[in-house]
């Protein structure tokens, strides 16, 4: 359990990591480290991951990694004077937190469990004070929660200093227990349960006075379905009249009598609409034609005044551009030349607030800024040994389809070299995501040593619309392998890739494209790796987490097509026998989301039939490698293996 250092009974203790954190944050603050371009700069977690002042502005919180566990300093704002540091023992962390009022943080908690390296969440609250006092776990299993549930933050209640809303849901693999919303002291850890989800894997919307009204869940066929409350104390009612299409309540207005929603009745990209309760109108306020909004901007109050879309580049919409959240929101982005801007918290009087800025060059810079004076504090950098001038530019492209899709997609090239270069092709996991642009260690990674980075969104990415997600249904060996192929073709064309010298590489659902890619295109790739990927799509149904959904094989047959036939056509653990890219495969021998037993078929397979293999699987790792220097060893294998068979 997360324990105080009292800076009496350890005062040793607590010095040194005075003394620790003083240094970081004046190191980060004046100088700028020397850069070293080595595979070990990219392959480490982010020093600083998350900074938040106090409401009335006297205290800065920070999240700080240390020994690979996450440490909550709090600091004095105008002196940096640490007042305490939150560590938990060797198994718990801070995964996330939240100022509740001036003095109190309620934390998110993490735990190692078994032999898993990476740490989870467990529905586990801790709350304290920025001096250490009233320390106490208060929501989980340690805190003896009657109900055994775990808790996660909904909303903090603005108005109510001593309270909370959590989500509170079932500790258990089988997760179509019904989830509740929870009023929760955060002092004395006494809760109140306010009102139960109708329906399983569901998300609430409440209102500014607190009062969940809205209500998401996904049924048994992967349907998801949506419910309203029209009043406090009144029963959930099905929200249908919407349903011909896709309609997503996101925030209530100021006044709790309107919603703002993201909409598409077409299938197509998701407007912003301005949604009346009491009468249905609606009024269109934004939509693009290629992409959903990405994210909402929002005042202290969540009344929404901008949105961000990432057609290509990330780019702000103002809704309210004559506000004055718009108007510093606008000059920010202005200021930072366009980067990626997230005012993460702001004070009560709004006289001060934490600016989060990152690019493709640069993975966090954090910032106290003055609105007032427009003046800004350069606090700290996420990764202050990665120096953004050294680092890559990362540019988007477009392609069209053969069959009439709008591929988004970006190129990341070597600084200084645009012509005929060894190419990494690089497909996103999901495949129900995307990519966006911005910072990605692994992109960086590969460019620094020389590689172009070429990335899609190929169909069946999220953020396009509907229908381009469904474009990718039944079609994970196909369709969408086609569309990594037209990227491909099109690095060369433009003639930045040497056709002789491209390697396809993923993780996830990128590990399986890179194996079907390979198979599929075998004169294309001269080499594939695959990290934490599935190879056999009839195993799905078998193995992994997915299967402890009550939805589990409704969304398989959606997504894959419940042709078992088509399923093992698609599966690149049956055709080993047409490939001839040499192949590296990366595994977590611990992954619940592609079990270890993926790999093990295609390595089987691949010892059938001879073909050449390299192999790097790592205990009490999950989906995706956590512990430094098991992604240090992959990352170095990764590029002992590109420059063997398409390196300079």
């Amino acid at each position: 359990m997360f324990y105080s250092w009292s800076f009496i009974s350890s005062r040793c203790r607590s010095q040194l990591i005075a003394a620790w954190v003083t240094l970081c944050l004046l190191t980060a603050s004046s100088a700028m480290p020397s850069f070293a371009d080595t595979v070990e700069d990219l392959s480490r977690h982010p020093e600083f991951y998350n900074v938040k002042i106090s409401p009335d502005g006297k205290h800065l919180a920070v999240l700080i990694n240390s020994d690979g566990r996450k440490i909550l300093a709090f600091l004095e704002t105008d002196t940096f004077k640490l007042t305490f540091a939150l560590n938990g023992d060797k198994r718990d962390q801070v995964a996330d937190y939240y100022w509740v009022n001036d003095e109190r943080v309620v934390v998110q908690v993490e735990q190692v469990r078994g032999a898993r390296e990476q740490p989870l969440n467990y529905g586990e609250i801790y709350a304290v004070n920025y001096d250490g006092s009233k320390s106490r776990m208060i929501y989980g299993y340690r805190a003896k929660t009657p109900s055994g549930n775990g808790g996660f933050l909904l909303d903090i209640l603005k108005d109510d200093d001593k309270n909370v809303l959590i989500r509170s849901q079932a500790l258990s693999r089988k997760t179509d227990v019904l989830p509740e919303v929870v009023k929760l002291n955060v002092y004395s850890g006494r809760s109140r349960k306010i009102k139960r989800a109708p329906i399983a894997y569901s998300q609430f919307l409440v209102d500014h006075t607190g009062t969940p009204r809205f209500v998401a869940g996904t049924d048994d066929d992967f349907n998801t379905q949506l419910y309203y409350a029209p009043e406090k104390g009144e029963d959930w009612q099905p929200f249908a009249e919407h349903f011909n299409g896709q309609f997503e309540p996101i925030a209530f207005t100021a006044d709790n009598q309107s919603i703002y929603a993201l909409k598409s009745d077409d299938g197509g990209p998701k407007g912003l609409y301005y949604y009346e309760l009491s009468t249905g109108k609606e009024t269109l306020l934004y939509r693009s034609e290629i992409a959903d909004p990405t994210l909402t901007i929002g005042s202290q109050l969540n009344e929404i005044y901008g949105l961000r879309i990432d057609e290509d580049y990330p780019n702000y919409l103002y809704l309210k551009p004559d506000s004055s959240e718009a108007k510093l929101h606008k000059s920010l982005v202005q200021a930072f030349n366009g980067d990626n801007v997230l005012i993460s918290s702001i004070t009560d009087d709004g006289t001060q607030a934490i600016v989060h800025v990152s690019s493709d060059k640069n993975p966090g810079t954090f910032y106290l800024f003055n609105p007032k004076t427009m003046q800004a504090r350069h606090l700290m950098s996420a990764q202050e040994w990665i120096k953004p001038t050294e680092m890559a530019t990362t540019t988007p492209f477009r392609l069209k389809t053969p069959d009439g899709l709008t591929l988004n997609g970006q190129m990341t090239l070597p600084k200084g070299q645009d012509k005929n270069l060894p190419t990494v092709i690089l497909p996103h996991g999901g495949p129900h995501i995307r990519d966006y642009w911005g910072f990605d260690p692994q992109v960086q990674l590969l460019a620094n040593k020389g590689y172009a980075v070429v990335q899609v969104n190929f169909r069946g990415s999220t953020g396009y619309g509907k229908n381009f997600e469904k474009a990718g249904h039944g079609n994970w060996g196909t369709k969408i392998q086609d569309d990594i192929m037209l990227a491909t073709q099109y690095a060369i064309q433009q003639g930045v890739s040497d056709k002789k010298r491209i390697c396809i590489f993923g993780a996830s659902f990128g590990g399986y494209s890179a194996l079907q890619s390979a198979i599929r295109f075998p004169e294309t790739y001269q080499c594939a790796i695959g990290y934490a990927g599935v190879y056999d799509l009839e195993m799905l149904y078998n193995e992994g987490d997915v299967q402890n959904n009550t939805w589990a094989d409704a969304y398989l047959d959606t997504t894959l097509g419940s042709d078992k036939t088509q399923q093992r056509e698609q599966s690149p653990v049956n055709h080993v026998n047409q490939l001839k890219a040499p192949v590296l495969i990366i595994h977590g021998e611990d992954d619940e989301r592609a079990p270890i037993e993926h790999a093990q078929a295609l390595k089987a397979a691949l010892d059938e039939t001879s073909h050449p293999y390299q192999w790097l699987v790592k205990d009490k790792e999950g989906h995706g490698f956590y512990k430094e220097e098991n992604i240090l060893e992959a990352n170095k294998k990764i590029l002992s293996f590109l420059d063997k068979y398409i390196g300079h």
